[in-house]
């Protein structure tokens, strides 16, 4: 394990417990509201934190290509797409923390050239075997990518999870085209989600999330490394949605009303900016 002294997004020393659960806590800066996990496993311990009892426990079984099971899967995929779509509706997407790469195959049936980075061996292994798309294996800090590769780089709920995330943003930046698109999707705390379900929110998920945002926090991040936001999507609470199911209102009425509240996540779309 690893002890963490100073916030990395903003380097103060000043912080706060923000949740805990059994030996673990999470820690709140003071200063930018960045959340993180101290202790936190180290490379080593995260590496084996990632390999197959990961996937096993987190996602769902590894789908057939071309089931009905694959199709539905996709569908849901391809509504992340269309986020950034209206950005940039041709290129070479690169997933960073791919998982089983479904994101990528719906890039794929749509157009885009596609490449993925995850650290579990494992699920490069199915990638590579079942879906025939190139993934590269272990950290961001390790992998070797041309610069300017990129037009799209997406990071869906992978920032959580890193050990560092300057070093992923900073690569990100590296490896995107001048006029590519960062893709960023991560777990909300200060959502309305999170507050009413605080002690049993899923998205603290420790110790696998090593990082907690807020808006601020991630834009922070963003504009550190060179990156300004240019449009932001907050989803629909799932709590209010589910209030209102059990209260007998209409599934499309709820959905309509749960939008005006912040859901589990947000995400951003950003473009680099000169620093």
């Amino acid at each position: 394990m690893k002890n963490v002294k100073k916030c990395i997004l903003c380097g103060s020393a000043n912080r706060t417990v923000l949740y805990s659960r059994n030996e673990w806590k999470v820690y709140k800066c003071v200063e930018c509201n960045l959340g993180f996990l101290d202790p936190q496993p180290d490379n080593e311990e995260a590496a084996s934190l990632y390999q197959q009892e990961y996937f096993k426990t987190h996602y769902n079984n590894e789908l057939i290509p071309g089931s009905l099971e694959m199709k539905e899967r996709l569908l849901q995929e391809k509504h992340r797409l269309r986020f950034f779509q209206k950005f940039k509706n041709k290129g070479n997407v690169l997933d960073i923390g791919c998982g089983r790469g479904y994101f990528l195959l719906a890039c794929r049936e749509q157009g885009y050239k596609v490449e993925g980075i995850d650290i579990s061996s494992d699920v490069a292994n199915y990638i590579r075997s079942n879906l025939k798309i190139t993934v590269h294996v272990g950290e961001v800090r390790n992998v070797t990518l041309l610069e300017r590769t990129f037009d799209i780089i997406t990071l869906w709920h992978s920032l959580e999870h890193t050990a560092d995330p300057n070093i992923y943003i900073q690569n990100a930046r590296k490896w995107l085209k001048d006029d590519g698109i960062l893709v960023v999707d991560v777990p909300n705390y200060e959502g309305h989600d999170a507050k009413m379900n605080w002690h049993n929110w899923p998205q603290w998920d420790l110790p696998y999330h090593f990082f907690h945002f807020t808006e601020d926090s991630l834009t922070f991040l963003l504009r550190k490394h060179g990156f300004a936001v240019i449009s932001k999507k907050n989803y629909l609470s799932e709590y209010v949605k589910q209030k209102l199911q059990d209260a007998f209102l209409p599934s499309f009425i709820a959905r309509i009303i749960a939008k005006f509240y912040s859901g589990h996540s947000i995400a951003v779309i950003a473009k680099k900016i000169n620093i």
